[in-house]
């Protein structure tokens, strides 16, 4: 009981209030920034940029893995010579 009215009748500092405020105050004003259309048009931009670049990606993976399925012959010519290399190499440093 002593403790509980010894905690309710404890002042709070102007500093803990401002604390208290400062987090909410600067999340709304953030918001209110991103909401105006300069900055709306501007990450448009930015997404627009970003989309474009995974799709060129996609496509760039897509493009590959068709020229390995149509060259198959090719791929694995490819292959073997860098197993080739690769054992020939590791049979000259056991030497």
């Amino acid at each position: 009981m002593i403790i509980e009215r010894a905690i309710m009748k404890k002042n709070t500092s102007s500093h803990a209030m401002l604390k208290r405020v400062i987090a909410p105050v600067v999340v709304w004003a953030i918001t209110k920034v991103l909401d105006t259309p300069n900055v709306k048009k501007t990450m448009g931009r930015v997404d627009d940029g970003f989309y474009k670049q995974r799709k060129k990606a996609e496509r760039a993976v897509v493009r590959a893995s068709t020229n390995a399925m149509n060259n198959r012959i090719w791929l694995a010519a490819g292959v073997a010579a860098i197993v080739t290399g690769v054992s020939l190499l590791a049979k000259s440093t056991r030497r």
